[in-house]
């Protein structure tokens, strides 16, 4: 395939500062010189590899953000307004002359590391459907044991995700795991994941990716679940205990979704989907119960759905 070549690989931790499993691997990373022997290693000697601790001082308060979610600060429109100047706006733009800018920017690949307090398994978070990153997603799905592909991509044409700075960026999203906790199978998982994309970059460069299957199932997001609210505005029930950790599980109408707290069940009043970040912590604050999704099927070889 006719390419430009990845030559800079950045991988970042902490764009949410309660997410310590991302802002560890740098710590560890960084105190090992692990990123630095990639380079050093005659397979690897094209690529080099930059680390990225994104949220200081949201890793120091141990809080998701501390004005606005980072992760939510990268559209063009934002990064260029002048007058979105809170701490993780103004951080977003001093990130993007770092690694950008967005649309030119000086790195090639962005690895993004997250965790999630939901049964999201590896998730592998594409913004981008095209050749690269749908044969990243296969080659993924095919070394790592649980990885789950969900897509972003058909939600806006400018991301707000740190990764989008980049030509080519994803974001990995390890859970079940507390925020605030360091769990050693979630950091497990994260690096496999991560030492298994740059593989992957050094075998797109080298034009040697090995044959994948055509199939490559993609979780494609369409909608939220809000909680149950009072008149007060508080939340009234919680995600049915059926639900909990049923992550990628299919919903239907008339299935109970919710319970109240004097044990009433609400039900599901909508289209089968398949739901995702079900109970999410960080997704409280927006009374956010559930996203929904559908299975759509590319071809990796076409990079069209085979069915939608």
């Amino acid at each position: 395939m006719a390419q430009r070549s990845i030559e800079t690989i950045v991988i970042a931790g902490g764009t949410h500062g309660n997410e310590l499993t991302g802002v560890n691997l740098i710590k560890h990373w960084q105190a090992n010189n692990k990123h630095s022997q990639y380079s050093e290693h005659s397979q690897y000697s094209a690529i080099n590899i930059e680390l990225l601790t994104a949220n200081p001082a949201a890793i120091s308060a141990n809080q998701r953000y501390l004005d606005k979610d980072l992760n939510r600060c990268f559209q063009l429109a934002e990064l260029n307004d002048s007058s979105a100047n809170n701490l993780e706006q103004n951080l977003a733009k001093t990130i993007n002359q770092q690694l950008g800018p967005k649309g030119d920017a000086r790195v090639d690949f962005i690895i993004d590391l997250h965790t999630s307090t939901a049964n999201m398994q590896t998730n592998i978070v594409l913004i981008k459907m095209d050749e690269f990153h749908l044969k990243l997603a296969a080659y993924l799905k095919q070394v790592l044991a649980d990885v789950v592909v969900t897509s972003e991509s058909r939600l806006m044409d400018d991301h707000h995700f740190l990764c989008s700075i980049a030509d080519k960026g994803i974001v990995v999203e390890v859970g079940p795991i507390p925020q605030g906790a360091i769990e050693y199978p979630a950091y497990q998982k994260t690096e496999a994941a991560v030492e298994a994309a740059i593989e992957f970059a050094r075998l797109y460069n080298e034009n040697n990716i090995p044959e994948l299957d055509d199939r490559l199932q993609v979780m494609s997001y369409f909608n939220k679940i809000y909680f149950p609210t009072n008149d007060k505005g508080d939340i009234c029930a919680a995600v049915h205990p059926s639900l909990i950790h049923r992550d990628y599980s299919l919903i239907k109408s008339g299935m109970p979704i919710f319970k109240t707290f004097d044990g009433n069940d609400i039900e599901y009043q909508g289209e089968n989907a398949h739901i995702a970040f079900v109970n999410e912590a960080a997704y409280y604050d927006q009374k956010i119960a559930m996203c929904l999704c559908k299975p759509i099927d590319y071809s990796v070889n076409t990079l069209k759905p085979l069915s939608d």
